[in-house]
């Protein structure tokens, strides 16, 4: 019954929203199609994810760029946009992409942990220059206070288009203009998990990719240990 995916348990580390997108739609369709495995989500930053995907504590996990892990593979699934999260009373142009040079000034919230640091790392590869460094402000929040604060005037954050699928009051969303604005998201699993329930996920994972754009093409093979 586990090999034909009756029963069985699946346990996958993530960072990003569920509200909408990619992610979203196949952890949607992987339940109505197996409903009776059992499906363990942990939310956390990409590097423990990595880290629990090699010590083998879960299956798989969905986390943000091109990793390389020594006895991992990863599968490219998706790439997505990049918003920045403004108060309401922020001064925009509608249907302008924003550029973060623009925004080098503003007060940068992110979450200690879940997509936080990875955030935390990408500002300051982006903004940083000689002399200045972006002003971060660490925040032991979830995604959801966070936001809330942006509301309240706080500070601004980014966040990808799959957070826009909830409504926050008083926040608004913009666009990220560039080759920055876009990250691009993978799978990763151990080579040597046999668990069934892992493998009808990554099948479906990768055929979802293939209908959508390009991104399934790009493998990553197992490094060595």
């Amino acid at each position: 019954m586990a090999q034909r995916g009756h029963i069985g348990e699946l346990r996958i580390g993530l960072m990003g929203s569920l509200s909408s997108g990619f992610l979203s739609d196949l952890l949607g369709a992987y339940r109505f199609s197996f409903p009776l495995i059992d499906v363990k989500l942990e939310e956390a930053t990409a590097q423990a994810n990595a880290a629990a995907v090699l010590n083998g504590r879960i299956d798989a996990a969905f986390i943000p760029g091109n990793p390389r892990l020594p006895g991992c593979r990863a599968q490219i699934l998706w790439g997505e946009e990049i918003y920045v999260a403004l108060p309401d009373a922020y001064p925009t142009r509608t249907h302008q992409p924003f550029s973060l040079e623009k925004l080098r000034n503003e007060t940068f919230l992110v979450t200690a942990d879940g997509p936080g640091p990875e955030i935390e790392d990408y500002l300051v590869r982006q903004l940083s220059s000689p002399g200045f460094r972006p002003r971060i402000s660490v925040q032991h929040v979830g995604r959801e206070n966070l936001l809330n604060m942006v509301a309240k005037g706080f500070g601004i954050t980014l966040t990808t288009k799959s957070a826009l699928g909830a409504v926050y009051p008083g926040v608004q969303f913009q666009r990220l203009g560039g080759d920055e604005g876009t990250v691009i998201s993978s799978v990763i699993w151990l080579e040597s998990n046999q668990n069934p329930a892992l493998k009808f996920l990554l099948d479906m994972g990768l055929d979802r990719a293939r209908r959508q754009d390009r991104w399934a093409e790009h493998t990553i093979a197992p490094q060595p240990t």
